[in-house]
Parts: C-alpha cells; structure tokens; sequence
C-alpha cells in the first residue's frame, strides 16, 4: 500500500481473508521454546506469518539452528526477530527454495517446517526425499475475511479502477469467495507476484495478464510501472490490493 501511494497511485485495501490461528497460545508458547532449545538443526520459514507466530525474539547467545526464509519479506520478518537468515534462494518460490536446501545438505538434519494449513507439498517432499527427519507444524489458514465484502464489491463497481493486484495464492480463492461470481470488468489489469499466484488467479478465471519477474512487492511494482508506466506521468490510477 505504501510503496503504491508513494508513487502516487490511489491504492485501495480490501483485506479479502483474514488469520484463524490452529495452536492454542500455549501450544506456540512451547513451539518457541523448543526452537530457542536448539530442538532443530534447521528452521524453513515460507511466510512471514509463520515467522512471527512461531518464533519468538532471539535472546543473547550463539544462533545454533539455521534458517531459511523463501523471500525478502519472510527473511526480513525473522531479522526483525534477532535472527540471521541464510542467503535467500534465486527466485522467491517452494521451488526455488527447496533446490537451495538441498544444496545446503538436509540429510539426516533435525528440520522445522512452520507453515500454513494446505500449502504446497513441494517443501515436504523434497525434505523427505534429502533424508531430513522433518517436524512439519500447521500453525494458521487463511479463510475470507465476509466483514470486507461491502468494500469489495464498492471497489469492483468503480469504473476508475485500474488494476487489482495479487500478493498470494490464499488472497485469489478468498477474494474469489468474497466475489460469489462477480465477473471482474476485461479492462481491469490483474497483476500476480508470482507464477503460483498467477496459477490461482487462472484456476479462478481471473485470467492475470502481469506477473512479475521478481516475486516480491517491490517486483509487482517495479512490474505494474513497467507495463503501465510511471503513475505521476499519467495520471491517478485506481489499484486494488
């Protein structure tokens, strides 16, 4: 939204789902305090929210586990947090990611896998198939957020709006949920983060013409300016988030 408004662009919210926590605080509690333990060799983070439900502020002392984080969003999050990151893979997917730790060496090694109820199998498998002894942990799920489909469909109905853009695959089947059918108007731009987002806006029918070539936010933008050019040289553009 920021880096949207600093370029000028009228960037409007519609928080389309919304966190429904699976462990209870107790639960997190000791998932914290085994991670501090050093329980695992290795911590994979593949969300930011994962980061910040299940590890807790680093405290004084060596760093033991390592971790890796499957973009600059996520690894900044864990940073935020005291802790040092390993160097982020080549592109910021499950893909990409799991070819950078088996380059890293898993077999044999203690792996944490904090993540999101229903994300891809890619992680698991490649972990199971390096001989990781891997200690997968669903802490969330994404569900759409109802409260927000007013906005929504006000959003949708102004014949102003631009482009809508995707940050996640869970963001497309929620705001498809919030949508009940709804066509989204052809001179619309639907603009995707990346390739799995933009697979989940095909599977929905939103049809993505934009998909950046970086898969982090500042690559959406750098993107959607490549396409549509800078906002100040012409004019407010109406972009949906």
């Amino acid at each position: 939204m920021e880096l949207l408004r600093a370029r000028g662009a009228e960037a409007i919210s519609v928080p389309v789902m919304e966190l429904e926590l699976l462990l209870t605080d107790a639960e997190l509690e000791k998932l914290g305090e085994r991670i501090v333990a050093g329980a695992w060799d290795d911590l994979v983070f593949t969300s930011a929210n994962a980061v910040r439900l299940a590890l807790p502020a680093r405290g004084l002392g060596n760093q033991a586990a390592r971790i890796f984080a499957i973009g600059p969003g996520t690894a900044a999050a864990v940073a935020r947090r005291g802790w040092e990151v390993e160097p982020l893979p080549l592109s910021f997917v499950a893909e990409s990611l799991a070819e950078s730790l088996l380059q890293a060496g898993m077999s044999g090694r203690r792996v944490l896998l904090p993540r999101a109820a229903g994300a891809r199998p890619v992680l698991p498998d490649a972990l199971a198939r390096a001989g990781a002894e891997l200690h997968r942990v669903d802490l969330y799920r994404m569900v759409p957020d109802h409260s927000s489909r007013p906005a929504l469909e006000s959003a949708l109905a102004d014949p102003q709006l631009d482009c809508i853009l995707f940050a996640s695959g869970s963001s497309v089947r929620c705001f498809q949920a919030l949508c009940q059918g709804r066509a989204v108007a052809a001179s619309v731009l639907v603009a995707c983060i990346g390739p799995i987002t933009a697979d989940a806006a095909e599977e929905a029918g939103l049809h993505p013409q934009l998909v950046a070539d970086e898969h982090s936010l500042t690559g959406l933008l750098r993107a959607l300016e490549m396409r549509l050019g800078p906002v100040p040289e012409n004019g407010p553009r109406h972009e949906l988030s």
